[in-house]
């Protein structure tokens, strides 16, 4: 049977980003511009509506909502829907450009240029199988969720006196089989992408029978590999914490009573034109960080995925 080294894989990632530190900042640019320039669209876009759902949220009284409030909610509600759809389709294909970068960074290091992103076939595969990934993990979740939720109305039906500590202990026993099943299907299915990049096809359920026997290491694999994701997102989080304490102790117009709601109250543009340099810093930090992020996430699967198809 084949075998692979736990800390090996789990640290690939660190190997991408120490033997093409340059690759990585060139992920952080294509993120920018892949990510963060459609988002400042999308805010010039909808922020005029999404500024007077603010203006009339803190106007309303208490009691029952204004009949205008609420078709100002829904039509808000209707574009946010639509703009929701089409940002999961776009990043589900970013997603899929830059797996197939550090893929490709893994798999074959010598193909360098352009710092391995393309744009082809894999990539579109991967956005593909990104894109059902994501369909069955909601539909699982709520057929489990479903599941849980009868038998806990069960067990609290049928626990008489008890009923109550009977449906919430059905519930957390439940949840937690779930998760752990759960937990070992996606281990078994973790081969389907860097197979679907190799194979150049929609690969799935083909990645069972190659991490036959391999569950235990790849537990292995996906703790370290969280744990190290773990500790990156904390560090970006201090450091984009520190600059929008930085922003908002500069941007004279929060302070005083009602600064907020006054800056909030200011066209897009105006609002643009103020937060731009700030909103620049944290793009750019936080772009970097995605980019070493990314490298770090995908980098072991290739890595497993070469080791274990190495010996067959």
């Amino acid at each position: 049977m084949a075998r692979f080294s736990v800390t090996e894989a789990a640290t690939a990632g660190f190997g991408v980003i120490g033997r093409k530190p340059l690759a990585v900042v060139g992920w952080a640019l294509a993120l920018a511009v892949g990510m963060i320039i459609p988002a400042m669209l999308g805010f010039l876009a909808l922020g005029p509506q999404f500024q007077q759902m603010m203006q009339m949220a803190m106007t309303q009284k208490e009691g029952a909502p204004d009949p205008e409030f609420m078709r100002q909610m829904m039509q808000a509600q209707s574009g946010m829907t639509a703009a929701n759809l089409l940002f999961w389709l776009w990043s589900s294909f970013i997603k899929a450009v830059f797996c197939a970068a550090v893929f490709r960074a893994v798999l074959t290091p010598n193909s360098s240029s352009w710092a391995y992103l393309r744009i082809g076939s894999r990539e579109m595969w991967l956005t593909l199988l990104l894109l059902v990934e994501q369909v069955l993990i909601m539909i699982v979740a709520f057929v489990v969720a479903l599941v849980i939720a009868v038998l806990a109305a069960v067990a609290g039906v049928s626990g008489g006196e008890n009923g109550a500590m009977a449906a919430v202990s059905t519930a957390f026993a439940g949840a937690a089989v779930a998760v752990i099943v759960l937990v070992w299907v996606a281990l078994r299915l973790s081969m389907a992408a860097p197979m679907t990049f190799v194979d150049n096809q929609f690969r799935l359920f083909e990645s069972w029978a190659l991490t036959k026997g391999q569950g235990w290491r790849l537990l292995g694999v996906a703790l370290l590999v969280v744990v190290f994701v773990i500790g990156v997102e904390i560090l970006v989080a201090a450091v984009l914490l520190g600059t929008v304490f930085a922003a908002g102790g500069s941007l004279a117009a929060l302070h005083g009573d009602g600064g907020f709601e006054a800056f909030m109250a200011r066209p897009p543009l105006d609002i643009l034109r103020d937060v731009w340099p700030w909103a620049a810093v944290i793009g750019v930090v936080a772009a970097l960080f995605s980019a070493v992020v990314q490298a770090i996430f995908y980098a072991p699967w290739a890595a497993v995925h070469r080791a274990l198809t190495s010996e067959t």
